[in-house]
């Protein structure tokens, strides 16, 4: 069973020191965003994976191209269009240890990517990755995408779909009038506590099954950072993980992609719930201590190491 992960690919420039941005600061080009975050720690754990979406005729999306093939992704579903490649800009300035994050999106390359049709048939794909990122970009293309789901869900195959709530694409109402029309299509659903709350007022998936948007057969999954993530079903915990403890916290960003990542792999090796979220805790604590979005995410031959004790050091 492999996986396709559906969403934006981003060229992210990363200054090289702290601080707020000026004209002497100098940046690293890297390639990013959720979705190909997800594709990448699927491929890193040995599971086939496809990434699905646009990029520009430029020197960017050439580098996601690149990127995504090195890592083993599949790039058949990675179209060029006319617009350019989306970018992101990050900031290491605040008082919160999440970078500020500029977005250069409008009339980008993906805005006008067309779902695969073919996806699934003969190639292996037997499931499929969204962000809540992806339906917010615009609404014509969280129409395909909607209509490209029924038709998927429709077919017996499996969705899944991480909130990934972000201010700066729109208030939580707009967010909501985007994710609710999928979620009768998703079997597993992630989202953090903290999303749960801000988009529902509520952390308990009973409380969203009460009011119709989720349904018995889904399964929700939350994390809660330091405290760890859980699995519920029908309203009741079906499995639960503790965090892994990382020494030294360098860079957040990518965690909770990573940690879709893991979970994901561990369902498609045919795992129970807490292996399953277990590897996804490891691969999390994993990006958190290590720079980059996806860069410090584990091999397979690492994580099985660690989760069996035979990781050696030295």
């Amino acid at each position: 069973m492999g996986i396709m992960t559906v969403g934006e690919p981003l060229g992210v420039f990363t200054p090289t020191e702290p601080g707020r941005i000026g004209p002497d600061h100098l940046f690293h080009l890297r390639v990013a965003g959720a979705e190909v975050n997800v594709a990448i720690a699927l491929a890193r754990l040995k599971v086939p994976a496809w990434f699905g979406g646009a990029v520009g005729p430029d020197a960017v999306g050439w580098a996601v191209r690149r990127t995504l093939q090195a890592e083993g992704v599949n790039t058949t579903y990675l179209y060029q269009g006319e617009g350019p490649t989306g970018l992101m800009l990050k900031e290491w300035y605040g008082l919160q240890p999440e970078p500020r994050i500029y977005y250069f999106r409008r009339a980008t390359a993906m805005h006008d990517w067309q779902p695969p049709e073919g996806a699934g048939e003969g190639d292996g794909i037997d499931g499929v990755h969204l962000t809540g990122i992806t339906l917010m970009l615009t609404p014509s293309l969280a129409a395909r995408v909607r209509s490209w789901v029924e038709t998927w869900h429709a077919r017996g195959r499996q969705l899944s779909l991480d909130i990934n709530y972000r201010r700066r694409l729109g208030e939580a109402a707009e967010w909501r009038t985007r994710i609710e029309p999928i979620l009768p299509y998703v079997n597993i659903l992630f989202a953090s506590r903290e999303e749960l709350e801000m988009l529902w007022g509520t952390p308990h998936p009973a409380h969203l099954e009460e009011r119709g948007l989720i349904h018995p057969h889904q399964v929700v999954v939350i994390t809660d950072g330091p405290r760890g993530a859980w699995a519920v079903q029908q309203g009741q915990e079906i499995a639960r993980v503790e965090a892994f403890s990382v020494p030294r916290v360098v860079d957040v960003v990518g965690a909770g992609d990573g940690f879709v990542g893991g979970v994901l792999a561990g369902r498609v090796k045919g795992w129970d719930w807490v292996p399953s979220l277990r590897l996804g805790a490891l691969v999390g604590a994993f990006a958190v201590a290590h720079p980059g979005d996806w860069e410090g995410y584990p091999t397979w031959h690492e994580a099985e190491a660690l989760l069996t004790g035979q990781w050696v050091d030295r």
